[in-house]
């Protein structure tokens, strides 16, 4: 692995001499892009967060020691670099009416307290006058790309915002002036949901149908607005066991999700926002799952019923040279879909939580390739008891809160 991430930084160094890309032997144009950024965050208390702390979700339960005193209020302090990414963009290639790209994309947040190159994007793009198909890895439908919030903190709004990448086939279709319909199919890798064994793709595969999503969007000068749908299906267990022995079983868990969301523009002012409603999105990276709802002692067979949640963030932004921003979600548990009998399986906490909401005010310097900000952040979750007899609704429910502070400096190529 130092081999790869040498090759990389000497490929990086090679370069980043050509400003405006160059062109191989074989006529195909290559640009570079990505940034180095370094990252100094400070958190008050103990979250659920990936990439070594660099995303921060919510805030983690409190866990009391024998003294009463609540283990996970711990604050801690970082330094990390490994935000800085890569790119190469690929262009050049005609076949016809037909225009062929495509882009190679890694980052080094892939290891756990060592830096490791881990991949963000790797498809092909073809473009036709109307159209255009999309093959390979890069972000979810769902995170909607020309929409999402400009936070300084990588966590790019969770846990309000979609955050995944995973390998799809993607057509878009321009069926009006200013009108894109968009269908997608999906295959989940890394960004996964999580069952019986753990987080694996394997439950989606499993179910064999691809997560299947259709959206439609408008875009004109000063306005984005669109809205999708999203379907998937898992098999959590491909056999059971019970009292009477082992049997093979094919139950599926289908669930949805469905989304609005806007953004508007002009000269300095920017603002988006985004509502979702979502069953057993976790493998997006946001609070949510699945429960068993019924189970057959002698077969062992399992029926499930999803959580269900709707997710809410707004994002205001004003300024190019001096920017200030601020950014505020909302989610709500909204229980099971009927009443379970559990396990429950997804985020950690995710059956506990009945609420969480953010604040996050930044300000930010851009000078050419040259960027300094920070952003503060706070995050609070409610935590409660889950109402098993009222469709895992939780109740009694007591606020957790987490203050980030986070600085950032980057220089983009």
């Amino acid at each position: 692995m130092n081999k790869i991430i040498f090759l990389s930084l000497l490929i990086f160094i090679s370069f980043n001499s050509f400003s405006q890309g160059f062109v191989t032997a074989k006529n195909i144009k290559v640009d570079l892009s990505g940034f180095v950024r370094n990252d100094f965050i400070y958190d008050s208390r103990r979250n659920l967060d990936a990439c070594d702390q660099l995303l921060e979700m919510y805030p983690l339960k409190p866990l009391y020691d024998s003294q009463g005193e609540d283990i996970n209020a711990q604050p801690s302090a970082k330094f990390l670099n490994t935000f800085s990414r890569i790119g190469f963009n690929f262009s050049g290639l005609e076949m016809g009416k037909s225009k062929i790209s495509a882009m190679i994309e890694i980052d080094f947040t892939g290891g756990t307290q060592t830096p490791t190159v881990r991949l963000r994007h790797a498809y092909t793009l073809v473009n036709w006058p109307k159209s255009k198909l999309l093959v390979g890895r890069t972000w979810h439908p769902t995170f909607i790309e020309k929409v999402f919030p400009a936070t300084l903190n990588e966590n790019t709004g969770l846990p309000f915002q979609v955050f995944n990448r995973s390998p799809q086939v993607r057509f878009t279709y321009n069926f009006a002036p200013k009108f894109d319909f968009i269908a997608a199919a999906v295959y989940q890798y890394d960004y996964s949901n999580t069952g019986p064994s753990g987080k694996t793709y394997q439950y989606q595969r499993d179910a064999v149908v691809p997560n299947l999503h259709g959206q439609i969007q408008y875009y004109g000068q000063n306005w984005v607005l669109g809205t999708a749908v999203d379907w998937k299906s898992t098999q959590p267990r491909v056999s059971t066991t019970g009292t009477g022995g082992t049997f093979v079983t094919s139950e599926k868990l289908n669930t949805w999700a469905a989304l609005a969301y806007l953004k508007y523009s002009k000269e300095k002012f920017l603002v988006m926002a985004k509502s979702m409603y979502g069953q057993n999105v976790c493998e997006s990276l946001l609070p949510s799952g699945y429960a068993v709802a019924s189970l057959n002692t002698v077969t062992g067979a399992e029926t499930y019923t999803p959580l269900n949640h709707v997710y809410n963030w707004i994002n205001l932004v004003y300024g190019k040279t001096w920017q200030v921003g601020m950014y505020a979600g909302y989610l709500k548990n909204l229980g099971t879909s009927g009443n379970p009998i559990g396990p429950f399986y997804g985020m950690p906490g995710s059956s506990e939580i009945d609420n969480i909401y953010k604040i996050s005010p930044q300000l930010v310097y851009n000078f050419k390739n040259f960027m300094f900000g920070c952003e503060l952040s706070w995050t609070t979750a409610g935590y409660g008891e889950t109402d098993m007899a009222n469709k895992a609704k939780v109740i009694n429910t007591k606020n957790v809160t987490n203050f980030r502070n986070m600085i950032s400096i980057a220089y983009k190529f």
